[in-house]
């Protein structure tokens, strides 16, 4: 079988190079590409506990609790002790967090544009669906 035939090795491949130009476009601002997932789902008026967080970016609590712990320490995500239950932490993003998020929404834009570049928005829907369906298949 040809390597180039497998759509795990095309999507990983692809994964790959987004990410890591991603990661240039990031470089300026200290954040990674997985930090950036945390603070864009994260806002300053409604909380969310760790478990929620990674359920939203689908991350293991192990990696959500060391990427808050690098943003607190950063003062961009603010971490407050659920009064209902002590073992639990509300996120909130911090006044910090919410302007670099405010920032970088247009860098994530440039970076989509620049990726996507060449493909129509049906493309883009129809790659979207498709990731998805792959998504939910190797899911189950």
């Amino acid at each position: 079988m040809d390597l180039y035939s497998v759509t795990g090795f095309l999507v990983h491949r692809t994964d790959v190079k987004m990410t890591n130009y991603f990661m240039k476009r990031l470089k300026q601002y200290a954040i990674t590409p997985e930090q950036w997932s945390l603070i864009s789902y994260l806002n300053t008026e409604h909380a969310l506990t760790q478990k929620e967080l990674a359920i939203a970016i689908d991350r293991d609590q192990t990696t959500i609790v060391r990427m808050i712990h690098s943003l607190v320490k950063k003062d961009m995500v603010r971490k407050v002790v659920n009064d209902g239950d002590r073992r639990s932490h509300e996120l909130y993003l911090s006044e910090k967090g919410a302007a670099l998020k405010e920032q970088l929404i247009e860098t994530v834009r440039e970076a989509h544009e620049h990726i996507t570049r060449g493909l129509s928005e049906q493309e883009i829907e129809q790659l979207h669906a498709l990731l998805n369906r792959l998504y939910i298949n190797a899911t189950e």
